[in-house]
């Protein structure tokens, strides 16, 4: 299950609430408020120890500029898996070059 969490939204809440053997939380352009951003990052590994063992937490934390396409690649590998929890990747703006 694929969730965008809205910047400045509750990462807590929206996984908790969430109902899948696998939650990939997409955060699209991280919140310029530095301290939720740090505290979405923070939120993953311990939500995904609550969730344990039938559900798996996963993160894509896409920056400003971001290609679409390499966020959906991130977000399919995460959601299959299988043995992956806990875990975040960042997903930068192509390089200029």
């Amino acid at each position: 299950m694929r969730l965008t969490l809205e910047s400045d939204g509750d990462i807590v809440s929206l996984i908790r609430s969430a109902e899948a053997e696998s939650i990939v939380v997409v955060v699209v352009q991280p919140s310029a408020n530095a301290l939720w951003t740090a505290l979405a990052r923070a939120a993953i590994p311990p939500l995904a120890i609550e969730r344990a063992p039938g559900c798996r937490v996963n993160a894509v934390f896409a920056e400003e500029g971001a290609c679409d396409a390499d966020v959906d690649a991130a977000a399919e590998f995460l959601d299959c898996a299988r043995s992956t929890t806990g875990q975040i990747i960042d997903v930068r703006p192509p390089a200029l070059g």
